[in-house]
């Protein structure tokens, strides 16, 4: 995914677990956070509520998820995006444009 992104003028970095997205945001603080609802060690619902426990604040997340219900889920997590499992490079590209547009009219 980061060398499609890169493709399109965005850096990425993968991050495999929640701890260590934790720990990474403490240093970088992202544009936008593709957080995928099935990770190593906490789910993302449980990493998105301790990103806003521990910072006060959650970047623009867009939540990736296979998972049955997913959609049902981001109820748990206030001003998430969702994008279904498989999704096509134009639907990825399509919802950070209406990321980043949306944080550039703010």
């Amino acid at each position: 995914m980061g060398i499609v992104l890169e493709a399109y003028n965005h850096s990425a970095d993968l991050i495999e677990s929640g701890e260590e997205a934790l720990t990474y945001l403490e240093k970088i603080w992202p544009d936008v956070l593709l957080l995928d609802l099935a990770l190593i060690g906490m789910s993302g619902e449980e990493v998105y509520k301790k990103i806003g426990e521990r910072f006060g604040k959650v970047p623009p997340t867009v939540v990736l998820s296979a998972v049955q219900h997913g959609e049902a889920r981001m109820r748990n997590l206030p001003g998430a995006r969702f994008l279904a499992k498989p999704y096509t490079l134009e639907q990825l590209i399509g919802v950070l444009q209406e990321v980043f547009a949306e944080r550039n009219a703010a």
